[in-house]
C-alpha cells in the first residue's frame, strides 16, 4: 500500500454520497415496503430476494445517517491532526476555532431554507396527497396544516424544536442534523484537550471515550458520539508513520483482512430493525449481541454501528476500494449529498406521491360507521409498472434538484458564514477568514 495511496482522502467524499443514497433508499422502503424490515414477512413466509442477508443493506435503513457520522468525525479531525503533526499545534487550535464558528452556520442555514420551502409548500396544498395515501409512514410524516394565523408561530416553533429536539413537521428527516451539530462540537472539544498529546496518549483518550459511550445504553450513542470518536481513531491511526509502514509490510495480510472485515459487516449491518427472531441468521445476531451489548440497546443500531466500522476499516485498508470511491461519479454524488438529504423528504412527499397516486388526491371520501367514527378511504398507489416508470424520474429530479441546491443555496451559505466570520472576527483575521472559506 503505497504511501500516496495510503493519504488519498477523497474516499470520504465518495462515502458521503453513499450514505445520502442509502437514506433516500431507506425512506422509499418506509413508505412503500416496510416489510424488507423485516428478515421475512412473517414467521412462516420465505424470505424474499431483498430481505436476504448481504441484499438487504441499502433498504434496512440506519446506516445511512450511521455513515453521515463517522464522517463528521474524521473529516472535523483531519486538518487539525495534520497541523498537530506537522509541528503547528497552535495553528491545529486556529483551525478548530474557526470549524466550530462555522459548522453551525453551515448546517443550519440551508436548513431552513428547505424547512421554508417545505413550509410554502404545506400551505399551497402540497402535501394533501401524501396525507391521503396509503402509506401510513407518508401520512405521519406528511404535516397537516391550518390558517396563516396559526402556521407563522408554527414555523418558528418547529425551527427551535428542530434545534432542540430534532423535532420538525415539515420535514421530519432533519432530525439527524441536531445530534450530528452537537458531535462535531464533541469532535473539536476533544480535538482541544488531546491536540498537545503524544500520539499514542491521544488514541488512549479516543478509546477511552469510545468505550465509554459504547457502555452508554441511551438512544443514539453508537450511532453518533461512537462513530465519530472511530472517525477520529483511522484519522490519526492512518497517518502515523510506523503504523502505515506496518500495513505496508503485510499487503497479504492486509488484502485478507479487508475482504473478511467487509463480507462481515455487511452481513451484520444488515440485522433486521423488526422481527429478528423471525430467521435463523438474524436470530443468531440476536443472541450475540445480547451477550455482547450492554442491556437495553437499540440492537439494530448496535450491530449497523459494528457493522459500518468493519466496513469503513476495509475502505481505509484498501487503496482499490479508495481509488472507486474516488471517481468522478461518486465524487460527484458526494459533493451534492447533504442537498439530497434536505431536498429529498420533500420531493418524496409533494412529487413522487403524485406520481404514485394521481395528481389531484380525489376522489377522497370518508365514511361514518354506527358509531360515527370515521372510515377513512385511503387512496390506492399505482401498479407496480409505475413505480417503474417514476422512481428513475424521480430520482433524476432528485439530484438535479440537489445539483442546483448545492451550486446557489449552499454556495449562498457559505458566502454568509464567510460575511458573519469576517464581521465578528478581529480585523487581523478577515484575510485569513477569506482563506478558509
Amino acid at each position: 500500500m503505497g504511501s500516496e495511496s495510503r493519504q488519498n482522502v477523497k474516499w470520504v467524499e465518495g462515502v458521503r454520497g453513499l450514505a445520502s443514497f442509502f437514506v433516500v433508499l431507506t425512506h422509499l422502503c418506509r413508505a412503500w415496503e416496510y416489510t424488507l424490515w423485516f428478515p421475512r414477512d412473517n414467521e412462516q413466509a420465505s424470505a424474499k430476494l431483498l430481505q436476504l442477508p448481504f441484499l438487504r443493506l441499502p433498504w434496512q435503513g440506519r446506516i445511512g445517517v450511521t455513515m453521515f457520522a463517522f464522517l463528521t468525525g474524521y473529516v472535523c479531525a483531519l486538518k487539525p491532526l495534520r497541523q498537530a503533526r506537522s509541528g503547528n499545534p497552535t495553528g491545529a487550535l486556529i483551525t478548530i476555532a474557526k470549524s466550530a464558528f462555522r459548522r453551525p452556520f453551515r448546517l443550519i442555514l440551508p436548513a431552513t431554507f428547505a424547512m421554508a420551502i417545505a413550509w410554502t409548500l404545506a400551505q399551497t396544498g402540497g402535501f394533501k396527497v401524501s396525507l391521503r395515501c396509503d402509506s401510513g409512514w407518508l401520512r405521519f410524516s406528511s404535516p397537516e396544516v391550518g390558517n396563516l394565523g396559526q402556521e407563522i408561530p408554527r414555523f418558528f416553533h418547529n425551527f427551535q424544536t428542530v434545534w432542540t429536539n430534532g423535532r420538525m413537521e415539515y420535514d421530519d428527516h432533519q432530525w439527524a442534523l441536531l445530534p450530528l451539530l452537537k458531535g462535531a462540537f464533541m469532535v473539536y472539544l476533544t480535538l482541544c484537550a488531546t491536540i498537545f498529546m503524544k500520539f499514542h496518549f491521544r488514541m488512549v483518550s479516543y478509546i477511552t471515550l469510545y468505550v465509554w459511550y459504547w457502555l452508554d445504553n441511551t438512544q443514539e450513542s453508537e450511532t453518533f458520539a461512537c462513530q465519530m470518536l472511530f472517525g477520529m481513531i483511522l484519522c490519526d491511526l492512518g497517518s502515523h508513520p510506523q503504523f502505515r509502514q506496518f500495513i505496508e509490510a503485510y499487503s497479504k495480510a492486509r488484502r485478507a483482512a479487508q475482504a473478511g472485515l467487509m463480507i462481515l459487516g455487511i452481513y451484520v449491518a444488515g440485522y433486521p430493525g423488526e422481527h429478528p427472531e423471525w430467521a435463523t441468521w438474524s436470530r443468531h445476531l440476536l443472541h450475540i449481541g445480547e451477550a455482547l451489548f450492554p442491556p437495553d440497546v437499540n440492537m439494530g443500531k448496535r450491530w449497523s454501528a459494528v457493522g459500518w466500522q468493519m466496513c469503513v476499516t476495509a475502505i481505509w485498508l484498501s487503496p482499490t476500494l479508495q481509488e472507486i470511491l474516488s471517481n468522478r461519479l461518486f465524487m460527484w454524488i458526494g459533493k451534492n449529498s447533504f442537498a439530497v438529504y434536505l431536498v429529498h423528504g420533500t420531493l418524496l412527499r409533494v412529487v413522487l406521491a403524485r406520481m404514485i397516486y394521481g395528481w389531484s388526491g380525489e376522489p377522497w371520501v370518508v365514511d361514518k360507521d354506527d358509531k360515527g367514527e370515521s372510515i377513512y378511504h385511503w387512496l390506492p398507489r399505482a401498479s407496480p409498472m409505475v413505480f417503474v416508470v417514476a422512481l428513475p424520474v424521480w430520482f433524476t429530479m432528485v439530484y438535479s434538484a440537489a445539483y442546483l441546491w448545492t451550486t446557489y443555496v449552499d454556495a449562498f451559505c457559505a458566502r454568509m458564514t464567510v460575511f458573519l466570520e469576517i464581521q465578528m472576527s478581529e480585523p487581523e483575521d478577515e484575510k485569513s477568514a477569506m482563506q478558509f472559506a
